[in-house]
């Protein structure tokens, strides 16, 4: 796996080149407990989410996956054929891509890059898939993320979505949505909010609702959690 980023320190085995945060916003512990926290908390919901929406990817296309974390939705894809590129600002999360795709053997089928995603200009891509990455943003800075990975998808492009589901009024919601936000928030650079409206938001940036779906906390529980495939 190539790994386009800017400055020391870096991981073993990683290329880098122009400009990127000298701190990890997350750190080796919790990227290597985000995984395990994720599935136990949504009782397996967030996991289901995420193939759910790369089960929409199609052998050949060019995929950028955003705030890709340790890769877990990669490898499917990479071995159906997708072109997969990572972008994530940790630098301990790439390691865990790198270690979880070199034991899959396709390390050098896949490209990332240790830099934000709104410091990428690069050639538009066929999918963009940003699962609970946009979670991390607040509601001021959020439509502007949604509305940068729209802009890098070319015409009839897919945007791949899977994040909190859209707020019901139910104040359990709100406190299953809030904990585990603020306990970030605590520990990495993200930014506490209300519950995304993400469908609304990305309607009024242009982009059109191709297919969504919800999902059960534990598949028996509410449906705290949601997908959407938009296209531009």
């Amino acid at each position: 796996m190539q790994c386009v980023a800017p400055t020391p320190p870096r991981p073993s085995g990683f290329h880098q080149t122009g400009s990127h945060r000298s701190t990890d916003p997350y750190g080796r512990l919790l990227a290597a407990t985000y995984d395990p926290m994720a599935a136990l908390y949504s009782g397996g919901a967030i996991g289901a989410c995420k193939r759910w929406g790369v089960d929409h990817l199609q052998a050949g296309s060019r995929a950028l996956f955003a705030g890709a974390g340790s890769a877990a939705d990669v490898v499917e894809p990479a071995r159906g054929g997708v072109t997969c590129e990572l972008v994530d600002t940790s630098w301990a999360m790439l390691d865990r891509a790198r270690d979880r795709l070199d034991r899959c053997g396709l390390l050098q089928q896949v490209t990332c890059h240790a830099a934000d995603v709104r410091d990428l200009r690069l050639d538009p891509y066929d999918a963009i898939v940003a699962h609970f990455f946009l979670n991390i943003f607040d509601a001021t800075t959020m439509p502007g993320i949604l509305g940068h990975l729209l802009s890098q998808l070319r015409p009839q492009g897919q945007l791949i979505i899977g994040d909190f589901a859209t707020a019901s009024g139910s104040r359990w919601q709100r406190g299953y949505h809030n904990l585990p936000m603020h306990l970030f928030a605590a520990w990495t650079d993200s930014q506490p909010h209300l519950i995304h409206d993400i469908s609304t938001t990305a309607h009024t940036l242009g982009a059109r609702l191709v297919e969504t779906r919800s999902f059960r906390v534990a598949r028996v529980g509410p449906a705290w959690f949601a997908s959407w495939v938009f296209t531009r």
